[in-house]
């Protein structure tokens, strides 16, 4: 398995700056976590939550080597916010965090990498109330569901509010339309789309957006491999 570099900074609503890192992370692995570091701005290595405990997080960004899938932190085996990722080539804007986070002991920074012709796709989501990633791996041309990664359950039945800002990543799909995630209601109407974005070559950014969901709501993708 190939593995990438990764890193992370991040502001803080007391104007404290963090970084992170995990230098050996493997690709396709749902979740790998990031430690403080490296030395010197940070000495020792330590989760999110006691590294910026009682802190606000404002803003941050999570950068692969090459190829990010996807970005977030967990509490509690629970999924508090989705972030901001990019890759090293193309980083280009420090981002606002979808929400401010307050740090708690316990949260963890974690990270999804992936290589450049992979079949995964992630699907980062953001409610007024709740945040969530999907994923989908492709096992050929075809339409699939994005599910849960912790649950496995497709999004009408994890969110409870409508989608108010999302990315999508994953590979170069050229041929497949409509070219991202396209969210179809449980009468089968299409109600929402959030375009797909390859990491390597331009940093993925939240879309603003206002998705309403019903029980039976499906976010699929459109696979040309």
């Amino acid at each position: 398995m190939t593995t990438q570099s990764t890193t992370a900074t991040f502001i803080g609503r007391s104007g404290k700056v963090y970084t992170f890192e995990n230098t050996a992370v493997t690709d396709g692995t749902a979740g790998e976590e990031m430690q403080s570091g490296p030395s010197p701005y940070a000495l020792t290595a330590q989760s999110l939550g006691d590294y910026a405990q009682n802190d606000v997080l404002i803003m941050g960004l999570v950068t692969a080597q090459t190829n990010a899938g996807v970005a977030y932190i967990s509490y509690g085996g629970e999924i508090v916010s989705t972030l901001p990722v990019s890759a090293h080539s193309v980083t280009n804007n420090m981002c606002m965090l979808a929400k401010p986070v307050a740090v708690r002991a316990g949260m963890v920074l974690q990270v999804v990498t992936h290589v450049a012709a992979t079949t995964q796709y992630y699907l980062a989501v953001e409610s007024a109330s709740q945040s969530h990633v999907f994923a989908y791996t492709s096992s050929g041309s075809g339409t699939g569901n994005f599910t849960s990664i912790l649950t496995g359950q497709n999004i009408g039945r994890v969110m409870k509010q409508p989608i108010i800002k999302a990315y999508c990543t994953g590979p170069a799909d050229t041929t497949a339309a409509p070219g991202g995630a396209i969210f179809v209601s449980g009468s089968g109407t299409p109600i929402g789309f959030i375009p797909l974005s390859l990491s390597s070559k331009a940093q993925p950014e939240y879309s603003n957006v206002s998705i309403n969901l019903d029980l039976n709501t499906v976010a699929q993708i459109v696979a040309d491999a």
